[in-house]
């Protein structure tokens, strides 16, 4: 297969007018801020299905002050209220994982000590 160069005819003096309309005018693109999150439908989660220690109470919270801050304007502060609400449901998250671990090893702990105990009691 065989490649061709093509190139561009260059642009005729009406497109160079067209494009050139305003040279005084700048445009400066800077980096988008983006918004910081606020986390309440995860807080919400936290408080109504894993509430140890009410942790799930303060990143609800923080969840409603980030969002408050961040409809006034205030996105420094909005992000650490952010922050502040997804460790406690971070918190929440690993409170609760270990405990339903914890329990699930416990009943089975519990269930082959029962299993042994009549084994040994039956014969």
């Amino acid at each position: 297969m065989e490649l061709k160069e093509v190139r561009a005819a260059p642009p005729s003096e009406h497109q160079e007018q067209q494009f050139n309309r305003d040279p005084d005018t700048v445009v400066t693109i800077g980096n988008p801020v983006e918004d910081p999150r606020d986390y309440v439908v995860w807080s919400i989660c936290s408080l109504f299905h894993g509430n140890p220690f009410c942790l799930g109470l303060v990143a609800l919270i923080f969840s409603f002050k980030a969002r408050d801050t961040k409809l006034i304007g205030d996105l420094q502060r909005a992000r650490g209220y952010s922050k502040c609400a997804q460790g406690f449901n971070v918190a929440v998250l690993i409170i609760l994982s270990l405990t339903i671990f914890s329990l699930v090893i416990v009943r089975i702990y519990v269930s082959v000590e029962n299993a042994n105990r009549n084994r040994y009691y039956y014969g």
